[in-house]
């Protein structure tokens, strides 16, 4: 069953009085604060890009009763939709329409740099911004924005504007590679799960012990979610790994089989260099006592 509804809902004008006054009721509204800290977070910054981007760039006083500015944020499964509306100048659209394009074409890698580019450049008077708020608003939400530009007559358009933001959040888990233990990436939102390198670390148990912790955690996540469009692969790509690294690896696998036993989509590549069988061959073992399939890579080395 999805589940919906609004959980903040405003129409009317706004300035940057009106946007204190919305953002202290939002700060109360109950589905609000049972949102977990994360998502409201980020929700909250998105909201005040929404209503500072309508005060600033709205066409004001235009007379027509469905030119008027709106924002709203309502559930919908397992997301966080918030949508606003803005009377604008047609003269306006064309640059919006670009910087949008821009924006949601490029990887967040890329759209960093330009965020970096943009709040290091010097102010130009008149300037207002040069779309960081579209920028913060796509890095917050981690997708795409989504928009309508609709002409009402020469003169006016209506600006829709709609952000998803994923309602349940899980934390990643970044590793750095060290000579003993290997590059750990565990990050839901980015799609990368990878455990790579050489693993026999001094304290196998505090190494491991954080991993398998996360991945109890990821399992309580993946539980809340409905729907999984893209199936979570998690890479091992391992050069080496002593005896007392072996068995909190298979703890972790485990793990893996225990969470696509429940029907989550999830699966499992082991890399090995070419003509290293021994480590195909562990994989092998490791798949058949965790009980779950693993898809085998090899590396060309040259």
């Amino acid at each position: 069953m999805s589940e919906s509804g609004t959980i903040f809902s405003y129409t009317g004008p706004v300035d940057f009085k009106k946007i204190d006054l919305l953002l202290k009721k939002l700060k109360k509204e109950e589905g609000f604060l049972n949102l977990e800290k994360t998502a409201a977070r980020r929700i909250y910054s998105i909201i005040v890009e929404c209503l500072e981007n309508i005060a600033k760039h709205s066409a004001h006083n235009t007379g027509i009763e469905k030119l008027i500015p709106a924002i709203d944020l309502h559930k919908k499964d397992d997301k966080l939709v918030i949508r606003s509306v803005n009377p604008v100048h047609m003269e306006k659209t064309d640059r919006i329409a670009r910087k949008l394009n821009q924006i949601n074409r490029i990887n967040e890698k890329d759209l960093l740099i330009l965020y970096e580019d943009q709040i290091n450049r010097k102010s130009r008077q008149g300037e207002n911004g040069a779309g960081l708020g579209f920028m913060i608003m796509k890095l917050k939400s981690g997708n795409k924005l989504n928009y309508r530009i609709i002409q009402i007559d020469k003169y006016l358009a209506k600006f829709e504007l709609e952000i998803s933001v994923n309602k349940y959040i899980m934390k990643k888990l970044i590793i750095d590679q060290t000579s003993n233990s290997p590059r750990v990436i565990l990050d839901p939102e980015k799609k990368i799960f990878e455990i790579a390198g050489e693993s026999r670390p001094p304290d196998v148990s505090a190494f491991y012990d954080e991993i398998l912790n996360w991945m109890d955690d990821y399992s309580i996540h993946l539980a809340k979610t409905k729907e999984m469009d893209d199936p979570v692969v998690i890479n091992f790509d391992l050069e080496y790994f002593n005896s007392s690294s072996a068995k909190y690896i298979l703890d972790f696998c485990k793990q893996v089989a225990g969470v696509k036993s429940k029907g989550k989509n999830i699966e499992v590549n082991w890399h090995y260099e070419e003509g290293d069988m021994d480590m195909l061959e562990v994989g092998r073992e490791m798949s058949r006592m965790s009980k779950i399939p693993f898809e085998y890579i090899q590396k060309d080395i040259g």
